[in-house]
């Protein structure tokens, strides 16, 4: 997840409080989630998907994006 190097979690959550469309808000939660540790395996029972869903819809989808667009 190097994409997810490149930024805080602080500026996850900050982009949270300027998002208003339910599939960025999920990447950014799941974004945040896992930076605090959170497994795969977690966030797909959480989210009720399969791990390679996480990764493909939720992790893979850079969270800058949803940052720069708050």
């Amino acid at each position: 997840m190097n994409h997810l190097d490149e930024i805080s979690v602080e500026e996850l959550q900050d982009a949270l409080d300027n998002v208003g469309e339910k599939k960025p808000t999920q990447r950014l939660l799941a974004a945040i989630a896992y930076k605090s540790r959170f497994s795969r395996t977690e966030l797909a029972e959480w989210y009720d998907v399969q791990q390679r869903t996480i990764y493909s819809q939720y992790l893979t989808k850079h969270p800058q994006l949803a940052v720069s667009e708050a």
